[in-house]
């Protein structure tokens, strides 16, 4: 079927596909699929253009229909023609709130699914897109966070891709109504309890009547321009940071200089201070904590330590360490003893998960060598004035360690420590890979990665 007699829905999708986002040859799309109208014909127009498509459903289990969605979902899917997975979100998934939870929960599940280059499509939409905007404006983001959501970007080992931005939700409307195809009503769509539902019912129609009859596409352009100038400061960091590491070859990625620091302006500072939390998979703080966060740079003052939702800060010895902040309670929630680490099975630590990659990318916090996994391991504490056995057979002070790897002080009793049969220290959770015990660059790594942590992918180095 030539393109020019394919359903307006079909025809701009594979336009997209084909001409800008070129999908690798031969390769299974997941698709994110909720059962809702949106997820539903993209599913289904993939399917219609000839892609292979894998069907991914998270269920939430939060509502009494929950089982009976994922049911509809399995049977659509089936009479479509594409494979069905059904996902369930772990009771105890870290979150500020149900709608976090959930967001976060989606991705860290179906991001499992994905082997290293697969593709998960999701349906967000030209509305979306524009709801997003208004969302980020009004939470006084930077350039990054009104520019929105990204055509694309790394999920896990694979990559997530929103073919739809440019296609209005009427569209897909038709589309369902021309195949006649059923779709699910989430009533949370219609929970004004959720920002996003009070901007799309209201702000947007309010809008519209107000005169600005194509608010919702005037507004997704302008998310278009300033994802130029997020993609403008991400390669303005990009140099900065190869020329900082140049210069500073003796400290780690997880250090920063804070004589480098001063030498900036205040406006380069930010940029390259979020830059760098986003590179660590760390959340960027708020303009406000970011300048608290500043001021004990310049000021130089050690021990300060600055926190703020999602990650806290540590200045000590002229530098600056970073990591994401857990929740209150995890790190006390967990109980020592032997542990082998099988691929796909959870640390006994909530939140954590560990998994078989082939060449980890950017963003685990930790990958052991291969040999480690199915070996016999054992997690514990620090015990007072421990010395450690290092891979050269050299004992050192644990305290030395825990201080360099910026452990802060009142985290050092209950950070979990994992060893090996022979009394060799492998990791600190979160924090630190002994160098003998790492991957070797390019092959497979027993990779260990906090699931709860907030992704900060989306974000360019401008937001805030």
């Amino acid at each position: 079927m030539g393109s020019s007699a394919l359903p307006d829905l079909e025809r701009r999708l594979q336009t997209r596909l084909q001409e800008d986002l070129c999908p690798p040859e031969g390769r299974t799309f997941h698709v994110a699929y909720s059962g809702g109208g949106d997820s539903t014909a993209l599913l289904a127009a993939l399917i219609s253009l000839g892609y292979p498509v894998h069907a991914l459903h998270v269920d939430h289990g939060w509502h009494p229909d929950s089982a009976q969605w994922a049911r509809f979902c399995q049977q659509q899917a089936v009479a479509l023609g594409a494979p069905f997975t059904r996902l369930r979100l772990p009771a105890d998934t870290p979150g500020e709130g149900p709608e976090d939870q959930a967001r976060r929960a989606r991705y860290a599940l179906m991001a499992a699914q994905l082997e290293q280059g697969d593709w998960l499509l999701t349906a967000q939409h030209l509305e979306d897109q524009a709801e997003t905007l208004l969302l980020q404006l009004l939470r006084g983001a930077g350039v990054a966070g009104l520019a929105a959501m990204p055509w694309q970007r790394p999920l896990g080992i694979g990559l997530l891709v929103r073919p739809l931005l440019d296609v209005s939700q009427q569209v897909l409307r038709d589309y369902l109504e021309q195949r006649h195809l059923p779709f699910l009503n989430d009533p949370a769509n219609a929970d004004m309890r959720y920002d996003r539902v009070r901007v799309r019912n209201i702000l947007l129609p309010q809008l519209r009547e107000l005169g600005w009859p194509h608010a919702a596409r005037n507004i997704a352009r302008a998310a278009d321009n300033l994802a130029d100038m997020r993609e403008i400061a991400a390669d303005w960091f990009s140099l900065r940071w190869q020329r900082y590491r140049a210069d500073y070859p003796e400290l780690s990625a997880e250090r920063l200089s804070l004589e480098y620091l001063q030498s900036l302006s205040a406006a380069a500072q930010r940029v390259f201070l979020r830059g760098w939390l986003q590179q660590r998979q760390i959340s960027v703080p708020s303009r406000e904590r970011l300048e608290v966060l500043r001021d004990a740079v310049m000021q130089g003052r050690g021990g300060a330590r600055i926190q703020w939702e999602g990650g806290q800060a540590w200045l000590q010895g002229g530098l600056l360490r970073a990591w994401p902040q857990p929740c209150a309670t995890v790190e006390k929630e967990w109980e020592e003893g032997p542990w082998c680490a099988v691929p796909g099975k959870s640390l006994p630590i909530p939140g954590w998960q560990c998994a078989l990659r082939d060449t980890p990318p950017d963003g685990f916090h930790h990958a052991l060598a291969e040999r480690f996994a199915g070996m016999g391991l054992y997690w514990r504490r620090r015990r007072e004035g421990e010395l450690i056995l290092t891979g050269q057979g050299q004992h050192r002070p644990l305290k030395k360690l825990l201080l360099e790897a910026g452990v802060p002080p009142d985290r050092r009793a209950e950070v979990p420590l994992l060893w090996d049969e022979e009394g060799h220290l492998l990791l600190i959770l979160g924090y630190y890979t002994a160098p003998w015990a790492s991957a070797r660059h390019g092959g497979t790594a027993l990779c260990l990665w906090n699931a709860g942590v907030q992704s900060t992918a989306d974000r360019g180095v401008g937001s805030t």
